[in-house]
Formats: C-alpha cells, sequence, structure tokens
C-alpha cells in the first residue's frame, strides 16, 4: 500500500485547497519579509506548483506523471484557481502556460553564510485574495466528487491514492464539528487499490504566544483546543510507509501513529508539510 510508482501508465492526483477568507490578510513573515497570509500562501504555493512542473522533466520534455487541482474558497464559492472549470488539469498542461510572475525582496543565504534581502520573481500561480467567510464543508463535498471521478477511471485505480492539502486558518462558516468530520472522513475513504486518499491540513496562524504542531501524534494534540482536535478528526493518519518522512520535521521521535495535520503553522511549517507530501510520492521513469 501507498507504494505505487508514480509514471505516465499510473500518474497522481494532488489537490490544494487555499482558504481565500477575510482572515487570510492578517500578517505573517516569509523569508525576512512580512506579507498578508494569502500573499505568502501565493509564494509557497506558486513555487511548489513550479516545483511540480520541474519534476517531470525528461530529455527536454515534460512527462504527464501529475494531475493537479488548484481550489480557493472563500464567501459562498468553491473554485478553481487555475482556470474556469473546476477540475484536475495535467502537469503537462500547465507547463506550457506562460505565467505571470510577481517580485518579492525575500531573505537568501549566500554562499558566505550571511543574509541579503534580494528580489525574487514568484510564479503567481495563486493570486492572493482574501474576503468574505469560510465555506469549508462546501469545498471538501467538491473535492469528494472531484477525487471520486479520478478515481473511478480505468487508467487511475491502480495508482499511488490522492493527496488532499487544505491550507486554512480558521473555521469552517458553513458547517459543525461532525459535519465537518463526516465529511473528511467520506473523503478519506475514497480509494485506489495503493491506498484511500490522504487529507491534510493545515491551520496557518500568525500566533507567536502558543507552540505549533506538526504531524503530531494523537497525545501531542491539546485537550483544551477544541479546533486543533476538530482537524485532527479531519485529518488521515499517516500510512507507515511515509515515516521516515515525518521524522525528518520533528523534534521528537514520538510514538506514531502520526496524523496528516499542523495546527497554529508558521509558513515555514507550511512549506514542510507540502515538500514532506509531494515528495513522498515514489516517482518512476
Amino acid at each position: 500500500m501507498y507504494s505505487q510508482e508514480i509514471t505516465r501508465r499510473h500518474r497522481a492526483a494532488i489537490v490544494i485547497a487555499i482558504d481565500q477568507s477575510c482572515s487570510m490578510s492578517g500578517r505573517m513573515i516569509l523569508k525576512g519579509w512580512e506579507l498578508s497570509k494569502s500573499e505568502a500562501v501565493s509564494i509557497v504555493v506558486g513555487e511548489l506548483v513550479d516545483e511540480l512542473i520541474m519534476r517531470t522533466r525528461r530529455d527536454g520534455n515534460y512527462r504527464y506523471y501529475y494531475d493537479v487541482a488548484l481550489i480557493g474558497y472563500s464567501g459562498d464559492e468553491v473554485y478553481s484557481l487555475f482556470g474556469d472549470e473546476l477540475m484536475f488539469y495535467p502537469i503537462t498542461a500547465l507547463a506550457s502556460q506562460n505565467v505571470e510572475k510577481n517580485s518579492y525582496m525575500l531573505r537568501h543565504e549566500t554562499f558566505k553564510n550571511s543574509v541579503r534581502l534580494l528580489e525574487s520573481k514568484v510564479p503567481c500561480w495563486v493570486k492572493p485574495q482574501a474576503q468574505g467567510a469560510t465555506p469549508m464543508y462546501k469545498m471538501i463535498n467538491r473535492v469528494i466528487d472531484l477525487v471520486a471521478d479520478w478515481c473511478a477511471k480505468e487508467e487511475n485505480m491502480d495508482s499511488f491514492p490522492p493527496l488532499v492539502f487544505n491550507i486554512t486558518d480558521g473555521e469552517a462558516s458553513d458547517a459543525n464539528y461532525e459535519m465537518l468530520r463526516a465529511a473528511s472522513h467520506k473523503l478519506q475513504s475514497i480509494s485506489t487499490t495503493d491506498g484511500n486518499t490522504l487529507f491534510m491540513n493545515v491551520h496557518l496562524s500568525s500566533d507567536a504566544n502558543h507552540s505549533s504542531i506538526i504531524f503530531p501524534t494523537t497525545y501531542e494534540v491539546p485537550l483544551e483546543i477544541r479546533h486543533a482536535h476538530l482537524m485532527m478528526d479531519m485529518s488521515s493518519v499517516v500510512p507507515e510507509q511515509l515515516y521516515t518522512y515525518i521524522m525528518s520535521c520533528r523534534a521528537t521521535v514520538g510514538h506514531p501513529p502520526y496524523i496528516a495535520m499542523s495546527y497554529n503553522s508558521s509558513i515555514s511549517e507550511l512549506i514542510e508539510v507540502l515538500n514532506i507530501g509531494s515528495r513522498s510520492l515514489p516517482i518512476g521513469i
């Protein structure tokens, strides 16, 4: 289980869902620069999409290894951030797009171990937005349909199971605890022959007064923080095959199983979750 190589015959499905509600206007630090959460997420996810494209490059061409859906949700809407239709886009189609780049002054380490602020041009796959409410329940149900259709296709039935990221900084505005828990479990029940869909939830925060938790064990989620327990109940249990990746970013080994979540996270911890999730996919040829 969770071992199928990613090839042109067995593609992988990746969904990145981004909360674009009004609370995403809050501020965070990314590489020494203060930005809104929506801007910081735009940069991080834009770099990840570009990295996925580069991973498929072989002999000057791009190979069809991934189907990618990039989703925003705010107000009462759930929408694609790649185009007009909410769907999976072949990585080869994304590679052929001429994407606008935004300039940011970000901190970089030089070869002499000094730090400088340098201009970085970042692909704008995600246009920053922060308005309206947080229709997370509606988003999860749209992703359920999207992932179920992908897994039902004959060419995908034996593939590595879909990987779904949810990046948010708040609570859902359209559902209660039980509704979100039930919808998340339904999403996780969708499977290929290689395993169930993996649902990773990342809660962003600029609150330095509370410690973050990343890929926690069940006993590490504070009992007094109800929302952290909801995130835990919404998230997949990390399969044993991925433990090596998880332990590389934890302060302590702990006692598995680990939960595919990060709570009260910084932008650097968001990067850790996205990198570990996407790099755990076993790419073949």
